[in-house]
């Protein structure tokens, strides 16, 4: 197991302080509660998340003297973002499902919920700070990489059943084809499969009539990428005619498209 930088163990203090901030909600902390947090942490960052623990029961037996939930929040959000280099998708996942888990099990109402929320949009921003600090993509890729996303939306969701299997497959597999710009192809997934998108016929011509519009990042090498994605999602689901259908009517589309550029 490789051991964790010393920005990734900051970046567990951070989410010690924040848990512990919302865990102040009920103006107290308990013993049990204490425990609790102790076993999300190691479920969710095993061994590694230790400094996470010993800090949180650190707080607990000394606590601030100002129980502020904002000042921690700031505090925890200025940690994060120091730290930044060792912060990936991974980890944030992982930080916000130990918060929820701190918030439903001390009981926090909906209203204070809402700071995992704000948490979860603040440290995406921090992230998508750290990537545009490396080689930026052409706006007309970094649209067709997105564009990606939606297309495997739609072959996931051919059969209109969208299997955990598929999204774990979506999520490795643009890992592998996209690399650090694989967020641009995972948001676009989500927002759609957020709105509960139903029509799959009009989601698939819009993602063509994006592509159209950024035909000047076409390439083969991003023609391969988007077959490679698709396929892949298509087989997780066993490939029924449907999905393979969708398979062969986009490569002929996007090849016609790709035709009228050269």
């Amino acid at each position: 197991m490789i051991n964790p930088t010393q920005e990734e163990l900051n970046l567990y203090i951070a989410v010690a302080e924040l848990a512990y901030a919302i865990s102040l909600a009920d103006d107290e902390v308990s013993t049990a509660e204490v425990d609790i947090f102790q076993k999300t942490i190691r479920e969710a960052l095993g061994t590694h998340g230790r400094i996470a623990q010993i800090r949180f029961t650190q707080i607990h037996r000394d606590p601030p003297q100002l129980k502020d939930m904002e000042a921690s929040y700031l505090i925890a959000l200025q940690i994060m973002e120091e730290n930044k280099i060792a912060l990936n998708r991974v980890l944030i996942r992982k930080f916000i499902y130990i918060l929820e888990q701190v918030a439903s099990v001390m009981g926090v109402s909906e209203s204070e919920r809402k700071i995992i929320d704000r948490f979860e949009d603040d440290v995406i921003k921090i992230h998508a700070s750290k990537r545009s600090e490396k080689i930026q993509l052409a706006p007309e890729v970094a649209n067709l990489y997105s564009t990606i996303g939606q297309l495997a939306y739609v072959i996931a969701k051919a059969d209109n059943i969208l299997m955990q299997e598929e999204r774990e497959t979506f999520r490795k597999v643009i890992k592998t084809q996209l690399g650090d710009f694989d967020w641009l192809a995972e948001e676009r997934f989500k927002i759609i499969d957020d709105m509960i998108i139903l029509d799959v016929e009009s989601t698939y011509e819009h993602a063509l009539y994006l592509i159209r519009k950024n035909i000047k990042g076409l390439d083969e090498n991003i023609i391969q990428k988007f077959i490679s994605v698709i396929t892949e999602i298509a087989n997780v689901a066993g490939l029924h005619r449907m999905e393979e259908a969708l398979l062969k009517r986009f490569q002929e589309d996007i090849y016609e498209i790709f035709g009228n550029k050269i």
